[in-house]
């Protein structure tokens, strides 16, 4: 039991590294890129995004999602994360927000790279297709329409 459980932290800790830091071997000349997170590129049988959305998954089981759908800016959202293996289907990756709130499906890891990351959503089958980036400051700062309102109030009053 002891050594199926060391076998899994193993495996589980080099999934989390090839999700969060796309660490590995500069294989076939592909050049090493420091990506620390991943940009939706497709979902929903190539459905447009009126915006973007970034996923960092970190090694201690956090995950910080980046959203700017329909709006300025982007709002920041932050909770924990597991990955397990479930009989006939997999690597699934489940969650919960910072509240308590679990993510509204778990997710079947269909492809799994240091370049792409794909997920079926268990619950109705959209499938979600990422991108590993290098995650910019500038959508990590988290600069939204109302804290914009709010300083050029402040100016206003100085």
């Amino acid at each position: 039991m002891k050594i199926g459980l060391r076998l899994f932290a193993v495996a589980a800790a080099a999934v989390v590294c090839l999700l969060a830091a796309g660490c590995g071997s500069n294989k076939g000349g592909e050049i090493e890129a420091n990506y620390d997170g991943w940009m939706l590129t497709h979902w929903k049988d190539g459905t447009a995004l009126a915006g973007s959305v970034y996923l960092q998954l970190g090694e201690g089981g956090t995950f910080t999602l980046y959203q700017s759908i329909g709006t300025f800016g982007y709002a920041r959202f932050s909770g924990t994360y597991t990955l397990g293996n479930e009989p006939g289907t997999g690597q699934v990756l489940s969650g919960s927000y910072a509240d308590g709130t679990p993510w509204d499906s778990s997710y079947a890891v269909e492809k799994m790279t240091k370049r792409e990351l794909r997920l079926r959503a268990l619950k109705d089958g959209i499938v979600s297709v990422y991108a590993g980036v290098e995650i910019p400051a500038s959508v990590k700062d988290g600069v939204t329409a109302g804290q914009l309102r709010r300083a050029a109030q402040l100016r206003s009053f100085l």
